[in-house]
Formats: structure tokens, C-alpha cells, sequence
């Protein structure tokens, strides 16, 4: 079953296939990496200095183009990384 959750911004399946996998109980198991993705978009994207991963707050999720049985760490931290890249190109 894919994610019920809007996406503002999707995650490449080209960069779902780099992140690891990571089925751990309790930290993102079933978990969307479109979520964490764009959680961490949005914090990086505002230059948010504490970040937080709410890994409750994520959608469920166990289809393919949701990142199944990737790293939502990593998903979320790729998202943080792309927000800050966006931000500094948007305000040069």
C-alpha cells in the first residue's frame, strides 16, 4: 500500500535505488521516505538549525515508489541537504 500523504516534492526513484536499506523496528520501518524527504526539505529549506525527524509523523508505507524498506534517515537528511541547496540558490 503507497503513502496517502501529499508530496509537495517527490524523491527520484534514481536517489530512492542510493539510500540504504534499513528495516529497523521503531526507527522507520514501513515508514515513507517521500515523507522524510520532504520533512527535511522544508527544515532545510528555512535554514531550521535544530532539525527534528518525527518518524510518527511519517506516512505508512510499503510500496516501491515510497521508498520501501529504504532509510528514512537518509531520505530525510537528502531532503535537508536539497532545501538548504534550493535555499542558498534562491537568495544569491
Amino acid at each position: 500500500m503507497p503513502c496517502t500523504n501529499y508530496h509537495p516534492r517527490r524523491l527520484d526513484e534514481s536517489l530512492l535505488i542510493t539510500l540504504n536499506e534499513h528495516q529497523m523496528h521503531g526507527h522507520g520501518r514501513h515508514k515513507c521516505c517521500q515523507c522524510a524527504y520532504n520533512s527535511g526539505y522544508e527544515q532545510g529549506f528555512v535554514l531550521r538549525e535544530t532539525i527534528t525527524l518525527d518518524i510518527n509523523a511519517l506516512g505508512d508505507s510499503q510500496a516501491y515508489a515510497d521508498g520501501r524498506h529504504k532509510s528514512v534517515h537518509q531520505a530525510f537528511a537528502l531532503g535537508y541537504n536539497h532545501g538548504i541547496q534550493d535555499f542558498i540558490n534562491h537568495n544569491r
